[in-house]
């Protein structure tokens, strides 16, 4: 692969030298003290050596570029999200009313000196792109009458999932948001009406494992071909930020980005430490707010994800495997705070409907030059070890199927509890007979540091039982800082470690381990850019 490493791409790292080490507990000696390594480098954008993103990869398509038809431009009349004047009103029918009239063409949002605003809620962005430019914000409203579905949007203390309509629906063919402005979910103010917000509502149903029916940000309707976000920002989302079902229209998969492609998209959520009354927000209080989740509703099929910076409360990327999801390359993104790299939970989806063959969960996916950084922020109280995810793998009895075929090469990591973590048992609680079948599952060139982390980090590889073991599993230049014997678990799988170092030994019930190994391997070098954070508020402590 000649395109180049996020670490060739950006400049010199402070070298993995040991600054400090914290003495381990107790008279064990096969514990040893941590080893940190701290260093931080500029943002992505200004750290390309004149080279953008993506251009010398020649396994992605071009990078996309702003629409060029513009049918309509509307002009914002709201210098903040205001929601109860008569005399401005809510900007939902006047955008409609463009997007439908305006179909296989754009719909451009633009300012007006210190009115940037819009508000509105749920929108439909069918066969038409939605145009957000620079310096304009459209808000979703924080009224859940205006979302309802099932009576309960907005209630307080029911657990209903499917509860409230979307903020905004994409679907048709090729539907497109894009531009360098904002869309905010307003996730942490408080609802219309209410004393609390769309995140409390969410966060008073953790301990119960409640799914709150809270607006996604952006969703995709089933059939939904060739769809398209470029260069928007997203802000605090009430739910997840993007689910995302689509795949070629003509059902041919040979060139990468024709099912769809998201590429220089910025999520940052929550974008504010406190909302407008002085309540603290956090990534850990914004529950279920997911990036990017491909196959979340229907087949997600030729996809590419590249370019992104993502940090949120849950999984940065979560392929959902509920449906088919097929041919995704997810190359040179940043990941700040959230719950990881993920494949998962669900992962028994079936799809025929494209050339006769039946194919089944999550096939053929290419992930690589990724930096995933648990350093970049804080993520709040209450934050579990869930919070500081890398690359995972998980499904259960109760909706498991088949993952094969994924790749994970030039990855860095830093200050993760779990670096690697594959389970067929996500939550032991639940039963079904729709075992996990994970099967080629290949690490290469990957590496974790550890910069501001308390704990060593923990590998695990676990396969379902003696019938179903995981693998073949490849780990190749595998090294993660400061694993130990004990940070180590597996269980029903076969792994070959190989040829480059790895600097660990997988061993337990069911594990048959081909070891290939041979001396000479360079570490992945790493270098961890600064991302997009809010602003501290004084007094506070990283």
């Amino acid at each position: 692969m000649s395109t180049r490493s996020i670490s060739e791409r950006l400049p010199s790292l402070v070298g993995a030298v040991s600054l400090f080490g914290i003495a381990a507990c107790g008279a064990n000696d096969d514990i040893p003290a941590i080893d940190y390594a701290c260093g931080s480098v500029p943002s992505p954008a200004d750290s390309s050596n004149g080279v953008a993103c993506g251009a010398d990869d020649p396994n992605l398509p071009p990078e996309p570029s702003l629409p060029t038809d513009v049918c309509q431009t509307l002009t914002a009349t709201k210098s903040a999200p205001i929601e109860d004047d008569p005399d401005n009103p809510l900007d939902t029918d006047r955008i409609q009313a463009a997007l439908t009239a305006c179909q296989g063409r754009a719909v451009k949002l633009v300012s007006d000196g210190p009115n940037h605003a819009f508000v509105a809620a749920h929108l439909q962005v069918t066969s038409v792109t939605l145009w957000i430019d620079a310096g304009t914000t459209l808000y979703a409203s924080r009224n859940p009458d205006l979302y309802q579905k099932t009576g309960n949007c907005g209630l307080l203390g029911i657990s209903d999932s499917g509860a409230c309509t979307d903020f905004i629906t994409m679907g048709g063919t090729s539907p497109g948001i894009v531009g360098d402005g904002v869309i905010d979910g307003q996730g942490g103010e408080p609802l219309i009406g209410k004393d609390y917000s769309w995140w409390q509502s969410s966060y008073a149903l953790r301990t119960i494992d409640g799914s709150i029916g809270n607006p996604t940000l952006i969703n995709t309707a089933t059939k939904t071909t060739g769809v398209l976000l470029y260069r928007i920002t997203l802000h605090n989302s009430p739910k997840f930020h993007v689910k995302l079902t689509s795949y070629p229209a003509d059902g041919d998969c040979s060139s990468p980005g024709k099912g769809f492609i998201v590429w220089g998209i910025t999520i940052l959520t929550p974008s504010r430490w406190t909302n407008s009354r002085g309540d603290v927000l956090t990534p850990s209080f914004a529950r279920n707010t997911d990036g990017v989740d491909p196959g979340e509703g229907s087949v997600a099929q030729c996809g590419v994800i590249a370019c992104n910076i993502i940090s949120t409360g849950d999984d940065q990327i979560a392929i959902k495997g509920g449906h088919l999801v097929s041919e995704l390359i997810i190359a040179h993104n940043h990941f700040g705070t959230g719950h990881g790299m993920s494949i998962g939970s669900e992962t028994y989806g079936t799809d025929a409907s494209h050339d006769g063959v039946p194919h089944r969960g999550v096939e053929n996916v290419n992930i690589y030059d990724l930096t995933i950084d648990a350093d970049s922020r804080p993520v709040g109280y209450e934050a579990t070890a869930s919070d500081f995810n890398g690359i995972r793998v998980k499904s259960d009895e109760s909706r498991g199927g088949l993952v094969n075929g994924i790749s994970y090469s030039n990855i860095c990591m830093r200050d993760m509890t779990n670096a690697i973590l594959v389970s067929t048992a996500y939550n032991p609680q639940f039963a079904g007979t729709l075992y996990p079948d994970f099967r080629t599952l290949t690490f290469r060139n990957i590496r974790h540091v550890t910069c501001m982390g308390a704990q060593r980090p923990v590998v695990t590889i676990e396969g379902f039982n003696t019938a179903r073991p995981v693998g073949p599993v490849t780990l190749d230049n595998v090294i993660i800082d400061n694993v130990g014997s004990l940070d180590v678990a597996a269980e029903f799988a076969n792994i070959t470690l190989g040829p480059g170092n790895v600097n660990f030994a997988p061993a337990g019930q069911g594990v048959t381990v081909t070891d290939i190994r041979s001396d000479g391997s360079t570490p992945q070098p790493c270098v961890f850019p600064t991302l997009p954070t809010p602003e501290v508020p004084p007094g506070w402590l990283r």
